[in-house]
């Protein structure tokens, strides 16, 4: 597993000058075009760099109503939304170089292999894994702090400390090399699947990720390791398991209505929106997990908990499988 960072020196660098002299749109020009830059811009599907070059080269003198916005796009980049990290990293660039410096110390070779072999043990034997997966880190321009990509995971240097110490930050990259494990082998999933499949496994995504990266703790889901603090690097679980009968009862009724044809795939869209991925589901503060990881833990997480890993898995092959498994471990919650 390979760390990428050396993009962060040559932002530090040109950061730290607009102290000295006015920004330069050829010095950012260059810098953009680093592959981990480039990486990114690819992951938020922007196929011109004009608006950052701009943006960068006036970064501490831009009036904030100039600065692009693009914003309507969730995949895409909110500079407003950043800037002001941005001016903290001109009045403080050394801040930034002294994250740098503790990032790269904290994940060592020895902890990297350490997360690959947890990875590998969270998936049946034969399973042929991601190769050469890669953390990658950068002062990002992007939103998101964390994110798999391309067969490797982004962390963005921003967010370290604000939405997760470097204590965490092993739960969380396993979390997302699990998601890029996950994609791989839902390539030879067949495309025909029907809408009962489709919505199962849906729920997949999140709630093996959780299930198996970070210890979480759920209603009838319970956490592998019983040592280790439960909901490592998720801490909504807690508030989400309150809301479980509720969201079981919704999971029953939806896969009724499926069978009935009374439900299409705009419908589950729709629910997906405003329930199962509603970061706003339970007010106005936004959470830090969605519904969908506490209850698809709760779903996949029983399976494994009664039956195993490769049963867990055939469920993740065969999601309409899963009702059967789900009733037979006798947890209490039964699926109509």
């Amino acid at each position: 597993m390979e760390l990428r960072m050396s993009s962060i020196p040559l932002m530090l660098k040109y950061v730290s000058g607009l102290a000295f002299h006015p920004g330069d749109r050829e010095t950012v020009r260059q810098i953009l075009a680093h592959e981990d830059y480039q990486f990114e811009l690819r992951r938020y599907e922007l196929s011109s760099t004009e608006h950052l070059i701009d943006y960068f080269s006036r970064l501490n003198t831009i009036a904030p109503e100039e600065i692009p916005d693009l914003s309507g796009d969730h995949h895409r980049n909110h500079l407003r939304e950043k800037h002001s990290q941005w001016l903290d990293c001109v009045r403080d660039p050394q801040k930034y170089e002294d994250r740098c410096q503790r990032l790269k110390t904290f994940l060592t070779d020895d902890l990297l292999t350490e997360v690959q072999r947890k990875l590998a043990a969270m998936f049946p034997k034969g399973t042929e894994m991601i190769p050469d997966p890669a953390v990658v880190s950068t002062l990002s321009f992007g939103r998101s702090f964390g994110y798999p990509s391309e067969g490797a995971f982004h962390v963005d240097l921003f967010g370290i400390d604000k939405y997760c110490s470097l204590e965490e930050l092993p739960w969380l990259i396993l979390h997302e090399m699990h998601h890029l494990q996950t994609f791989k082998m839902a390539e030879s999933i067949p495309d025909n699947q029907s809408l009962l499949e489709q919505y199962i496994r849906s729920f997949a995504w999140e709630g093996l990720a959780v299930k198996f990266c970070n210890n979480a703790e759920g209603v009838i889901s319970k956490r592998l390791d019983q040592s280790l603090p439960p909901n490592l690097g998720v801490p909504s679980i807690p508030l989400l398991n309150e809301h479980f009968p509720e969201h079981f009862q919704l999971f029953c009724d939806t896969v009724g209505r499926i069978r009935t044809g009374e439900f299409t795939g705009e419908d589950m869209e729709r629910q997906w929106e405003q329930v199962w991925l509603n970061p706003y589901l339970y007010g106005s503060k936004s959470l830090d997990q969605m519904a969908a990881y506490s209850f698809g833990n709760e779903l996949y997480g029983c399976v494994y908990d009664h039956f195993g890993l490769d049963e867990t898995y055939e469920c993740f092959y065969h999601p309409a499988r899963l009702i059967d498994y789900f009733n037979r471990a006798a947890c209490g919650w039964t699926i109509p």
